[in-house]
């Protein structure tokens, strides 16, 4: 186990994931704090949705453009640029009044934010040999679980005792503290340190060399497309339920912001056994195929969300909220360890950038929709109805994925 630890992978893969989960501190401190803002700003739902739009709508622009840089000038360069910039969004946020400058700092965070994801998942992928990959990613996207988990609780926290500004003060403080400690350690692959590459991708890279632009590979690739629909359908749910259970909780159940956050938090940790388990049995029982497991927990997914939207006691519905947080992480690390898989680790930034740019999309409709859903129908039952049908259209559409058992 020390010997483990010392490894220079397992590291790198430790500060990935810990720089992530401050981004997450720095990006779900608005849900917890939707109350209060809609209380001085006078807002509806619907309105304090729009607010978390602006942010998914830079997210989403900038995507696909933060791949190819990361593949360009590696995703130690790009994740401490993303991190600067998502400081500065929020900082900005705390200090700015009125929406429209609220959501000028929504889209500056949302800019630097869109950064993170593709570039950590190919630091993460050059550190690791293709046999190991979705293991690798499945222990480091429980940073999404821990970040959200601890984002939505240190902003409930601080929120609820200093005012909702102070809690987009706090977080980037984090952010620039571990950002330095990164950077001062972490390096793009293992050639940079002197240590031998890996030579699991070669024929991969050798039927892609020499066929156009990564970009243009990228957008012509059936399979991805695919997946990048069925990812679209899990974050559609997924951000959805990150941004809008403290405020289900807060409002449906009577419970102070403190209080939401603190459940919330609680239910969601399930999440970080999620993705390791879905990593390791797709690379050791299903001979690194990823269908049938995305097939699982979305049909999974759809029927929690869809018994979440009866009428339930709490101690019922912070059990079912579990299994959510469970759901709601262990397709992710499948889903993201395609492009890699389909284009190889060269162009998994910018692959990534292209699912990401589908995922971002969903966060731009989830949040202002569902706002609107519950401004309509006047309860939460309606949302996470509509929450079930968007997890079963993404069940069916994982049915179309092709892919092939990698080599024993």
């Amino acid at each position: 186990m020390y010997r483990l630890m010392r490894s220079p992978a397992v590291l790198v893969l430790f500060l990935t994931w810990l720089l992530y989960a401050v981004y997450y501190l720095n990006r779900l401190n608005f849900s917890p704090v939707i109350p209060l803002i809609k209380a001085e700003m006078n807002l509806t739902n619907a309105g304090a949705g729009a607010l978390m739009a602006f942010f998914y709508l830079s997210y989403t622009l900038f995507q696909l453009p933060a791949g190819y840089v990361g593949d360009r000038y590696g995703p130690r360069k790009a994740l401490a640029a993303g991190a600067l910039i998502s400081i500065l969004g929020n900082l900005m946020f705390s200090q700015v009044a009125g929406f429209f400058m609220l959501a000028s700092a929504q889209l500056i965070n949302g800019m630097g934010q869109a950064v993170g994801w593709s570039s950590a998942v190919k630091m993460v992928v050059n550190w690791f040999p293709r046999q190991r990959r979705a293991t690798a990613l499945g222990f480091f996207i429980t940073c999404v679980t821990f970040g959200s988990s601890a984002g939505i609780r240190l902003s409930g926290l601080i929120g609820d005792h200093l005012g909702w500004r102070a809690s987009f003060m706090i977080p980037p403080l984090l952010m620039l503290f571990t950002l330095i400690v990164f950077w001062c350690i972490v390096r793009d692959s293992p050639s940079e340190r002197g240590l031998p590459g890996f030579d699991d991708e070669r024929m991969l890279e050798q039927a892609l060399a020499g066929g156009g632009a990564g970009i243009r590979r990228v957008l012509t690739n059936r399979t991805l497309w695919v997946v990048a629909l069925v990812y679209f359908c899990f974050v559609y749910v997924q951000f959805g339920c990150l941004v809008w259970i403290p405020t289900f909780l807060a409002e449906g159940y009577h419970m102070s912001v403190n209080q939401a956050s603190i459940l919330t938090s609680v239910v969601l940790l399930p999440g970080i056994f999620a993705s390791p388990l879905g990593g390791f049995l797709s690379d050791h029982y299903f001979r690194g195929r990823r269908q049938p497991l995305i097939f699982i927990g979305m049909l999974v997914l759809s029927g929690v969300c869809l018994l979440l939207g009866f009428d339930l006691g709490i101690q019922t519905a912070a059990l079912l909220l579990a299994v959510l947080g469970l759901m709601i992480l262990m397709p992710d690390v499948l889903l993201a360890a395609f492009p890699a898989d389909i284009l190889s680790r060269k162009l998994a930034a910018t692959g990534m950038g292209f699912l990401a740019t589908f995922t971002s999309a969903a966060g731009v409709v989830t949040t202002p929709l569902s706002g609107k859903i519950v401004d309509i129908f006047d309860n939460y039952g309606a949302l996470f109805f509509s929450f079930a049908v968007a997890a079963l259209f993404g069940a069916v559409l994982t049915l179309f994925i092709r892919e092939k058992p990698s080599a024993p």
